[in-house]
């Protein structure tokens, strides 16, 4: 198009301008828009492609790149998700070359809200807390420490610490958060093993299918109750135990990123989860 980048051709002119009203940020110029513009061709076409979020192989990295645009996002001015509302865009604008991204469009979109929804609160908290550290910092290199609480606590991941250090000219002690790591595995070992030592083979062969990137709510069957320590046939009121389904739209925790709450009804009650 006789442009010098591809940030100036009509694509991306037409993403970044969708990207600066859905953050509220006026300057077309900001480098974060141009991130955000790039992601989220990345991530629609990934999950077009039958890809969904999640912690290994390319699932990881369509979660990397979401997560990445989000931090973006909130840099450049946005207050909540928003990645979904650049689908409708980005199909406009491509959809005639790629008619599957058009056919796909609601699936995307549904997808990358509830990613943004999951994320937001871990990075909102995250952020602030490694701007405050960041501000009395004396050295340039980020404690490794530092790193795995944010993990740790907040979901923050080292990938996303690790990027902001850089676009700042500062380390990370990656060896140090390592170290964190495994200590954290050897304690939820042990733990594990001090938990779980009692408990009875539980009779279930079959994996559960995690559905929570088609919508929050599911109909389930129950495929095994534990109470204390052992399969059950029962779980009275005040109780405390495990639930196993055959489906489920509860995010487990995993890498880091926060569990789901929520609730589990039927005909004759409901209980917390």
């Amino acid at each position: 198009q006789g442009v010098h980048s591809n940030y100036e051709t009509d694509l991306f002119v037409a993403l970044i301008k969708a990207a600066g009203e859905v953050t509220g940020c006026r300057d077309l110029n900001n480098t974060s828009l141009r991130v955000i513009a790039d992601h989220i061709r990345a991530s629609a076409f990934l999950i077009t492609d039958g890809v969904v979020p999640s912690n290994e192989g390319r699932g990881y990295v369509l979660r990397r790149i979401i997560r990445r645009a989000i931090r973006h996002g909130y840099q450049a001015g946005a207050s909540g998700p928003f990645m979904h509302k650049l689908v409708a865009p980005l199909a406009e604008e491509m959809g005639e070359a790629c008619p599957e991204l058009i056919e796909a469009q609601q699936r995307v979109a549904e997808a990358l809200a509830l990613e943004g929804e999951r994320f937001a609160q871990t990075l909102g908290q995250g952020m602030r807390i490694l701007e405050q550290e960041l501000a009395e910092l004396s050295g340039t290199v980020i404690p490794g420490e530092l790193t795995f609480r944010l993990y740790d606590t907040f979901g923050f991941p080292a990938d996303l610490t690790a990027d902001y250090a850089r676009e700042r000219g500062l380390g990370v002690d990656m060896e140090g958060f390592e170290q964190a790591m495994a200590g954290q595995r050897d304690r939820a070992r042990a733990a594990s093993q001090f938990r779980m030592q009692g408990v009875a083979k539980v009779s279930v062969e079959e994996r559960t299918d995690f559905t929570g990137y088609e919508g929050l709510d599911d109909s389930a069957t129950v495929l095994s109750l534990v109470l204390d320590d052992a399969e059950t046939d029962c779980l009275g009121e005040g109780s405390e135990g495990l639930v196993i389904l055959d489906r489920t739209p509860f995010y487990a925790e995993s890498g880091g990123q926060v569990w789901d709450h929520g609730m589990l009804t039927w005909s004759g009650g409901a209980f917390a989860v």
